[in-house]
């Protein structure tokens, strides 16, 4: 199973492909292949547990390229959301720190929503790139692999 993890001080977040819709053929309107998928994330004494969700693998891509120019550069900021259920900001400073903070909502039609915001650092994301570059390298870019 695919999966990538962020992870920090007193958090994580850990996104799971369970299936991907019409690899390698048919191509999703957000890019790369549409994928039913579940996240699970713990914040300090919060958690959500194996909530579902959809995303597709050209988001995880375009994720993933913004992640590497931050690594990089050690500034800057990555995003990465599907419309409505999870939305993760990665803000980077120059010493290498990084501060993760978003929302979950598992249903647009009901006012549960986790906040979540932990401290990183550039340490915790060298397993994050090499999970996200096996993602890259099974399913391609926003053209998806054909």
């Amino acid at each position: 199973m695919n999966q990538f993890m962020i992870a920090g001080k007193q958090g994580f977040i850990r996104i799971k492909f369970n299936k991907v819709h019409g690899f390698p053929e048919e191509t999703s309107y957000l890019g790369g292949y549409d994928v039913e998928g579940n996240v699970e994330i713990k914040s300090g004494n919060y958690y959500v547990k194996d909530a579902e969700f959809w995303f597709s693998t050209g988001q995880v891509y375009q994720f993933f390229i913004q992640l590497q120019k931050c690594y990089s550069h050690l500034k800057g900021c990555v995003s990465f959301s599907d419309e409505n259920t999870l939305k993760i900001d990665m803000h980077f400073n120059k010493f290498g720190g990084i501060t993760i903070q978003g929302y979950f909502q598992e249903t647009a039609h009901q006012e549960n929503i986790l906040h979540f915001e932990f401290e990183s650092d550039q340490s915790y994301l060298v397993s994050t790139l090499q999970q996200l570059q096996n993602i890259a390298d099974q399913y391609g870019d926003l053209k998806g692999k054909r």
